[in-house]
């Protein structure tokens, strides 16, 4: 009886530890698992920008680059003075080709600005403005014009403080007729014709 007991416990004992062993062994497993996929995780995720991308793929392309420009030019015969001469050349021409986008910028801005005054020009037009006045009325209006107000508002809000710009100008006080004084002497100049003139030349026109 008691060597029967014996082994009963013997082999509960050996059964015990033997899972005792497979939990360690799953939960080794599991530790391994995680630190795997931390380390996985952590090489995942390293720092770097766009531009730095994009240096390494230029650098990688000018390399490839001039390695193909000097064994085509080696080919030919040429000394590796003259190789690094005709590969000199060839990106002076090539840096020659490319469109200057700082001055294709300019043009442009410079289009705009046209485009823009003679569609102001067209406007003052419409609203009656004479053509002898167009440039000074376009000067103050372009004054008032912000964020809240466009061209076409700040337009009919000088009109309608300056109605003298619109239609006939006869009477009104902002033309002075040129004529003789007594005396033989040259009156006033016209000082809307002084004005236009100064707006243009600080325009460039």
């Amino acid at each position: 009886m008691k060597n029967k007991m014996y082994l009963q416990l013997f082999e509960d004992g050996a059964e015990a530890g033997s899972g005792a062993q497979g939990g360690s062994t799953g939960t080794g497993n599991g530790s391994q698992g995680g630190n795997a996929g931390g380390a996985s995780g952590a090489h995942g995720t390293g720092t770097y920008t766009y531009e730095q991308l994009e240096e390494i793929a230029n650098a990688r392309v000018e390399r490839s680059e001039r390695t193909a420009l000097a064994n085509f030019f080696r080919n030919q015969g040429m000394t590796e003075t003259e190789v690094t001469q005709a590969i000199a050349d060839f990106k002076a021409q090539k840096a020659a080709n490319q469109p200057n986008v700082s001055q294709l910028q300019s043009d442009l801005e410079a289009a705009n600005r046209e485009n823009e005054r003679l569609k102001n020009e067209k406007l003052l037009t419409q609203k009656g403005v004479k053509a002898d006045d167009l440039d000074y009325v376009a000067f103050k209006v372009s004054k008032m014009v912000d964020e809240k107000t466009d061209f076409a508002k700040a337009t009919d809000k000088f009109l309608k403080e300056n109605p003298r710009f619109v239609g006939s100008t006869s009477g009104g006080t902002y033309r002075i007729s040129t004529s003789t004084q007594a005396g033989g002497s040259q009156g006033a100049g016209n000082p809307n014709n002084d004005i236009n003139a100064a707006i243009r030349r600080a325009a460039g026109r």
